[in-house]
């Protein structure tokens, strides 16, 4: 009777301390956990637009430190938000454009050096310009007609005379809007050129190596027939040829031109956001384009973004998942191929990422618009291609 005694206390004993050992664990995860968001989610919310959905970023204000201009598609505006050079930002400004903006790009569209801005204005079929006044605040917007759903914007000289032009890509009319620049930050009336079914995002590049500016075009069709990319090589005074479309992954929203194999030849990478994953086009050299290799993402790829994240002078890839709440980065082995993707954590429903050094340390960061918890995450770059979360700039 005494051993089973001892044998029950001695049990007894041993539960306990297992207890306080695993009580004890768990505070040890939680401290830690705390002390992980103090040091790597020091929250700055600034407030902006309803809903955000693009980002552009460059000096606005001209003090050599990046700032963001984001279009609010439920708000009507684009925020200005201002940069202090560190990676955090100061409080947003917002300037009306027209009615759901999907797309904000930045460029010099008066000759004046001094950054403007283009907004894409899906539900007004038109673009606002909104001149810099060189200090970081801008005028009033001037709308220029495009076609019908216009989606995407992206800026740069189409007919070689120094003037900024620029390319949109219409949802609902399925074709390319060519906006001339008169130089003074007018625009001619819009050429459309045919693209395939439902282009969602432009990008502008000399794709045959001919010094010519090229237009490469997502088409976001559902239809597993139609998931392509179309090429528009350029004439070299702003008219365009007819488009050549090449396949993808199922629901292409989101293009981006590059050299990704280090050949001197820009290469393309399309976002699919029905099959999760990328596709990369390697050029042949000629304009053209090889079949496309995908890899994985998250879930339900948004928009992709080129750079060299771990500063090893080869490209890399920033893909923003807009239904898992994650960034892919995949970085690139330097003949077109890419290691499988990291995620990093960001907020509700990613769906714009954009690469810039924010805080001056030569590190690649990441700007990522999260689009349901309507806040911007900033991740800052370690250098090897891993990222900190410094905080979420909020919209209301």
């Amino acid at each position: 009777m005494n051993y089973r005694k001892t044998f029950i206390r001695n049990t007894l004993i041993a539960w306990s301390t297992v207890s306080v050992i695993l009580v004890m664990w768990s505070w040890s995860i939680a401290l830690n956990s705390a002390e992980a968001d103090l040091l790597f989610n020091p929250a700055v919310n600034y407030n902006a637009g309803d809903w955000p959905f693009s980002v552009a970023i460059r000096d606005l204000n001209g003090d050599e430190k990046p700032d963001m201009a984001v279009a609010n598609y439920r708000s009507d505006s684009v925020s200005v938000l201002l940069g202090n050079g560190d990676g955090t930002f100061q409080s947003p400004v917002n300037y009306g454009t027209g009615n759901f903006p999907y797309s904000v790009a930045i460029g010099d569209l008066n000759a004046d050096k001094k950054p403007d801005l283009a907004v894409a204005n899906k539900y007004d079929d038109n673009v606002s310009v909104l001149l810099g006044n060189g200090d970081g605040s801008f005028q009033s917007a001037v709308n220029y007609g495009t076609g019908t759903g216009p989606f995407s914007v992206t800026i740069r000289d189409l007919n070689e005379d120094e003037k900024p032009d620029m390319a949109v890509a219409n949802n609902y009319s399925h074709n390319v809007s060519v906006l001339l620049g008169n130089g003074d930050g007018g625009f001619q009336i819009a050429a459309n050129y045919e693209t395939g079914d439902y282009p969602c995002s432009v990008a502008i590049d000399d794709l045959n190596v001919d010094e010519k500016s090229d237009i490469a075009v997502a088409n976001g069709d559902s239809n597993a027939s139609k998931d392509y990319v179309s090429v528009l090589l350029g004439n070299g005074d702003g008219t365009f040829r007819n488009a050549v479309n090449y396949g993808t992954g199922g629901g292409p929203t989101s293009v981006a031109i590059g050299d990704l194999n280090g050949d001197d030849n820009p290469d393309i990478v399309v976002a699919n956001r029905y099959s999760d994953n990328v596709s990369v086009l390697l050029s042949n050299g000629g304009g053209g384009f090889q079949i496309a290799e995908n890899y994985a993402t998250g879930r339900y790829p948004y928009s992709v973004a080129i750079g060299d994240l771990n500063v090893d002078q080869k490209s890399d890839l920033a893909v923003a998942n807009q239904n898992d709440d994650k960034v892919s980065v995949l970085l690139g082995n330097g003949d077109g191929s890419f290691l499988s993707a990291v995620n990093f954590s960001v907020g509700d429903g990613p769906i714009s990422v954009a690469i810039d050094d924010l805080n001056g340390d030569n590190n690649p960061d990441l700007v990522v618009v999260n689009r349901f918890s309507r806040n911007i995450s900033v991740l800052l770059g370690n250098g090897n291609g891993s990222f900190q979360k410094r905080g979420e700039l909020k919209s209301q």
